[in-house]
């Protein structure tokens, strides 16, 4: 995708064809840009939120009559590829076949993250390294589920559902999930209880 794309008009964009063999853009007049092949490192924040890209150009913008459509730039039009552009674009594509069940996930999942984001303040981990995070981010969950419950049964319905649960794991497990989950139960709602008062 173009570092310019935010300025230039769609249509013109979205002209610019990859071509993936040889490793060249071909711009809506014909002409091929072309890169050096080498990296450029692009910073984010953090050096993990960094990437790679290449820069693809042609001489051929110098002398070409639509130039000012295209770019400002004196010395004509640079692309950048990112090293996850492949991705992107499958992505997209994919989007493009089934724009519904794009907008059902939508509808399904986003606001669990808009609202453990925005609302619950999480935008960020406390802990490093992918097994912390997943802790971390499963108890997010775990909390985010039972508040999702509460509101959905109520706290007496839920505690009630839990009471009558048959489960089809070891009866040991079993206990001690009921006995740890009843008793924080129990804890909200004498929570909730003193402070309404």
């Amino acid at each position: 995708m173009s570092k310019e794309s935010a300025t230039q008009p769609d249509y013109l964009v979205a002209k610019f064809t990859y071509n993936k063999q040889d490793d060249t853009y071909t711009c809506p007049q014909g002409e091929t840009l072309q890169t050096t092949g080498r990296w450029h490192k692009k910073t984010g924040r953090t050096e993990q939120s960094g990437y790679q890209f290449k820069k693809y150009r042609t001489p051929a913008c110098k002398e070409c009559p639509v130039k000012h459509r295209c770019t400002s730039r004196p010395a004509g039009r640079e692309i950048d590829r990112s090293e996850y552009a492949d991705a992107v674009e499958e992505n997209n594509k994919r989007y493009q076949e089934n724009p519904q069940l794009y907008r059902t996930r939508q509808e399904i999942n986003e606001h669990i993250f808009g609202t453990i984001k925005r609302q619950w303040g999480y935008n960020h981990t406390n802990l490093t390294g992918l097994e912390k995070v997943n802790g971390e981010h499963s108890l997010i969950m775990l909390v985010y589920n039972i508040k999702r419950a509460i509101n959905i049964l109520t706290v007496p319905d839920l505690i009630d559902k839990l009471k009558k649960w048959k489960s089809p794991y070891k009866t040991k497990g079993v206990i001690i999930f009921r006995r740890v989950y009843l008793s924080l139960f129990k804890d909200l709602i004498e929570m909730n209880l003193t402070i309404a008062a």
